[in-house]
């Protein structure tokens, strides 16, 4: 099973419980993204991975013109349920359009699933008359707690539970990521022309709360997992943790722009 046809099919069984497993974007946030967008002339966009549709329905409710692509089924259908209609079964290196009939190319929150980012701006290029925009979101290490190596070691748990059921999880992100450590690591060499923070603030919550987001979400569960391994392996974890215990984070939310030459 190729990488592109697994992460498919982790989108597709995910999909339901997505929006329920992810922070959404504040109003304040969508705003300055919109700005951003209208600013440079945009109102024809093409949203790569638009999953269920979480950016591109603010989006079109603050008047743009929007077509989706996506890759799963499963978060078409729940983008559909939410009015989006101009939506599209692909991927991001084989888009069925013409050349430069989008003033942008938007994809929020993928980057790190793409084989090669290098590759997939080029073909955005072709689509894309103005610019590329990239919604990138991280969680900061340095938050006033390290909390980062909590969650880290619950993933491990749960890695190392699951391999031993014979279910090694597979890597959900690209290969790009073998040569950088983050984002910030990636961009240092790709440079976009403008990096805007749109969001910053201190998130509160608990581990087990972190951990019940990761069940829900339903992303790591190894391809091929029986749902009661999943749930095993879960319980596992949960009895090795204490999950009350109180993390801290921040959530930084950027958007990098590639403007285009005409």
């Amino acid at each position: 099973m190729s990488q592109a046809v697994d992460t498919a099919g982790r989108f597709d069984k995910t999909a339901d419980s997505y929006d329920q497993t992810r922070e959404p974007l504040p109003q304040e946030a969508l705003d300055k993204a919109a700005k951003i967008l209208s600013d440079d002339g945009c109102r024809r966009i093409l949203e790569v991975g638009i999953g269920t549709g979480r950016i591109a329905k603010p989006l079109l409710q603050r008047n743009f013109d929007l077509v989706g692509v996506d890759f799963s089924r499963g978060m078409l259908a729940k983008a559909r349920e939410k009015g989006i209609n101009d939506l599209v079964m692909g991927e991001a290196n084989c888009l069925p359009f013409d050349d430069k009939v989008f003033d942008a190319a938007v994809m929020a929150h993928v980057l790190h699933l793409l084989h090669s980012p290098a590759e997939t701006f080029g073909k955005l290029t072709r689509v894309a008359r103005n610019e590329i925009v990239i919604f990138i979101r991280k969680h900061d290490p340095e938050a006033p707690s390290s909390t980062g190596d909590e969650l880290l070691r619950m993933r491990r748990a749960f890695s190392e539970i699951a391999e031993e059921m014979g279910y090694p999880l597979a890597s959900h992100r690209g290969d790009w990521r073998e040569r950088f450590k983050n984002e910030k690591e990636f961009l240092s060499t790709f440079p976009p022309d403008e990096l805007v923070t749109i969001q910053d603030g201190l998130v509160v919550t608990t581990l087990g709360e972190r951990m019940s987001h990761f069940q829900k979400a339903g992303y790591g569960v190894p391809a091929g997992m029986p749902d009661e391994l999943f749930a095993r392996a879960m319980e596992k974890v949960r009895s090795s943790i204490d999950p009350d215990k109180e993390i801290r984070y921040r959530r930084v939310e950027q958007i990098a722009v590639w403007r285009l030459p005409h």
